[in-house]
């Protein structure tokens, strides 16, 4: 509950909204709400609505898809165009955030900034080629690899995420995502994904994400980089893996120990370069 909330501020313009934030004691962006609540901070005076600022809608071009951080989590499942990228990679990966419920209320920026280590949208996102969008009131573009890398300091800041822009992944590229929880609809303990483009009958870029594995959802990038160019069988990919696991520092809790995750997850990135790699080879588009 937000018990002493005192004002409620709906500006229609993104620089009026990160200002009042950035200079009003115990004030926060309000999107869907479902994230402040749940905190119930009891400090929390203020209120910034984000709804009149135009930052809800998708939009697709032939060359990328532009989501709005205001976006639903459901809308995001929902649209044909994001059911379609990377083989419904991004889809798959948000219908694992929260409820349908709650994926209802849940926008896309928010789910975003509070991303916890096994967050399956951040480790989907990772290994598409997305920029975003973020206002400190100024706009400013990031690829999205730093946006997780310092999301905190935006955290910090009072910036606000206003868009990502995905593009679409070329046509000899397919992606794979797979996923570790209590149940088969429950959120991920641990999470993979792989983006894999083939060119001549060999990997030409290979893009690969963990989740659940690190403090963060992270790229594997030593990992990328031996498998580029080379065929991706067992004992290449036991290989690539090897030196870029042994750099991840799993989180430790009721939900499974460092070495139980670290485990997992060398399975399911295993899965997913395998699956990736199948799908490209056979020329199964991803866009």
């Amino acid at each position: 509950m937000l018990r002493n909330v005192k004002y409620y501020h709906r500006p229609n313009k993104i620089e009026d909204a990160v200002a009042l934030v950035q200079t009003t004691p115990h004030a926060v962006y309000l999107a869907g709400g479902a994230w402040i609540v749940a905190q119930g901070d009891p400090e929390l005076e203020t209120v910034v609505d984000l709804q009149d600022l135009g930052i809800g809608a998708i939009e697709a071009t032939l060359e990328e898809i532009r989501i709005g951080a205001m976006t639903s989590l459901q809308a995001l499942i929902d649209h044909p165009d994001i059911a379609a990228l990377g083989g419904g990679l991004l889809a798959r990966a948000a219908g694992f955030v929260q409820s349908r419920n709650l994926r209802e209320q849940g926008t896309v920026g928010g789910a975003l900034i509070s991303a916890g280590p096994a967050d399956p949208l951040t480790t989907a996102l990772l290994v598409l080629d997305v920029e975003l969008s973020y206002a400190e009131p100024v706009i400013h573009k990031a690829p999205f690899m730093s946006f997780v890398a310092y999301r905190d300091r935006l955290i910090n800041t009072r910036a606000l995420l206003t868009e990502l822009r995905v593009k679409r992944p070329p046509a000899r590229a397919a992606a794979a995502f797979e996923v570790l929880g209590r149940s088969p609809k429950d959120k991920p303990i641990v999470c993979a994904a792989a983006m894999i483009e083939a060119d001549e009958g060999l990997p030409a870029t290979v893009r690969l994400a963990l989740g659940g594995a690190h403090t963060q959802p992270t790229r594997l990038h030593k990992a990328e980089h031996m498998l580029r160019g080379q065929l991706p069988n067992t004992d290449r990919i036991a290989a690539a893996l090897t030196p870029a696991l042994a750099e991840l520092q799993p989180p430790d809790d009721y939900l499974g120990s460092a070495e139980y995750r670290l485990a997992m997850a060398e399975v399911l990135i295993r899965r997913a370069i395998t699956a990736a790699w199948d799908a490209a080879r056979r020329g199964v588009s991803g866009s």
